[in-house]
C-alpha cells in the first residue's frame, strides 16, 4: 500500500495515499435519481464521499465540472459559474476535511495539514463559450485543469463523435491555457485532435482518465503510438475505472486495471501513470466503486509483482510530480 509516514503521539503511523485526476462528483446531481440533490460532496450513494474517505489519508482529488455537450455559449457560462460556487460552498461546509487548492503550495499545505487537497478541473471546453479572455476567468475561479472536449464538438475541437480537427480558436485557447497554467487534458479528444496538438502544443498534457486501446479496444482510449508521445514529453495519464474501457467484456475489475498498467510499463511509461477513476461519471465494478477501495490499488499492485516504488508512482507520486511541476 502506498504509504507515508507520520509523527503520531510519538509513534509512527503509516497513511495512505491517492491521487485522483477526474471525477464528475460535483456533476452527478445532473442525473437521476439525484436531480434535486445540492450536496454532492457527501452523499453516502455516490462512488465518492467526503465522510467515507479513511482519516488520515494522503488525498488529492480533481474534482470536475462537466460541461454537456448541448451547454453552448452564454448557459455554459452561466453552468460554469453555478458549479463553481457549489463547489466552494461545499468544500467551505467541510473545511475540517478539504481544502479547495489553487497552487502546488496550498496542495501541500493541505496535506501537511491532515486535510484532504481539492483542484477544480472542468470537463469540455464549451465552457470557453469561444471567448479567448475565459481562459483566464476559469483560472482564475480555481480551475488548473481543463479536457478540452466531451464526446461531441465544441468551439476548440471535437471528441469522438465527429472526426474534425483543431479550430483556430481551439489552438488558440490552448496556448493561452498553457500560458496561464490550465494543464490540457485530452481525454475525449478524438485521434485527429490528438494528432493535431502534438504539432502546437509547448508543455506537456495530461490525459485524466484514458486507459490503452491495446488492452481495450474502445476509442476513446489511447493507442501505443499517443502513449509513447505522451512518455516522450513527459505527460501524464490517469487510469479510469469505467468499465466499458477496461475490458471489452464490460467487467472491468481490478483484474482488468491490472492488464493496462502492465501494458503502460511495457511501453515506458512507468513515470508517466496515474489514476482517474471517474467516479460519479460512469459504471464502475463493484471491487473499485469507492475512494476506500481505490487505497487498495497500491497493495493489489504490489501482490502482482509491481514494484512498491511504481505502485506509489501510479498512486499519488507520478501526479504530485507533474502538478508540481505546473503549479509550482
Amino acid at each position: 500500500m502506498t504509504a507515508a509516514v507520520l509523527p503520531d503521539g510519538g509513534k509512527e503511523t503509516l497513511m495512505s495515499a491517492l491521487f485522483d485526476l477526474h471525477c464528475d462528483t460535483l456533476t452527478r446531481n445532473l442525473y437521476p435519481p439525484y436531480e434535486k440533490e445540492t450536496e454532492t460532496l457527501d452523499n453516502p450513494s455516490f462512488h465518492l464521499a467526503l465522510g467515507k474517505v479513511p482519516a488520515g489519508t494522503r488525498w488529492v482529488q480533481c474534482f470536475a465540472i462537466f460541461v454537456p455537450d448541448e451547454v453552448r455559449g452564454e448557459d455554459a457560462i452561466a453552468f460554469f459559474d453555478r458549479h463553481a460556487a457549489s463547489f466552494y460552498r461545499q468544500a467551505e461546509i467541510h473545511k475540517d476535511r478539504l481544502i479547495p487548492c489553487r497552487s502546488f503550495a496550498g496542495m501541500e499545505a493541505a496535506i501537511k495539514t491532515g486535510k484532504f487537497a481539492g483542484l477544480l478541473t472542468v470537463e469540455g471546453g464549451a465552457v470557453l463559450a469561444g471567448r479567448l479572455e475565459r481562459v483566464k476567468a476559469v483560472y482564475d475561479a480555481g480551475v488548473r485543469m481543463m479536457t478540452i472536449t466531451w464526446n461531441g464538438p465544441n468551439e476548440l475541437a471535437s471528441g469522438h463523435d465527429t472526426r474534425n480537427g483543431f479550430s483556430g480558436f481551439g489552438r488558440e485557447a490552448v496556448a493561452e491555457m498553457e500560458r496561464q497554467g490550465i494543464i490540457v487534458d485530452v481525454s475525449h479528444l478524438n485521434d485527429r485532435g490528438f494528432e493535431e496538438l502534438l504539432g502546437f502544443a509547448k508543455k506537456p498534457f495530461a490525459a485524466s482518465h484514458s486507459n490503452a486501446r491495446a488492452v481495450c479496444g474502445h476509442r476513446r482510449n489511447l493507442p501505443d503510438e499517443f502513449i509513447r508521445e505522451m512518455v516522450r514529453r513527459e505527460g501524464l495519464i490517469g487510469l479510469t475505472y469505467a468499465r466499458p474501457f477496461l475490458s471489452e467484456d464490460g467487467r472491468g475489475s481490478l483484474d482488468d486495471l491490472y492488464r493496462h498498467v502492465c501494458h503502460f510499463l511495457e511501453l515506458g511509461a512507468e513515470k508517466c501513470i496515474a489514476l482517474g477513476s471517474d467516479y460519479d461519471g460512469t459504471e464502475v465494478h463493484e471491487e473499485l466503486d469507492s475512494v476506500e477501495k481505490s487505497l487498495r490499488i497500491g497493495e493489489y499492485l504490489t501482490s502482482h509483482g509491481i514494484s512498491q516504488e511504481t505502485a506509489d508512482g501510479i498512486c499519488f507520486e507520478n501526479a504530485w510530480r507533474f502538478f508540481g511541476k505546473w503549479m509550482g
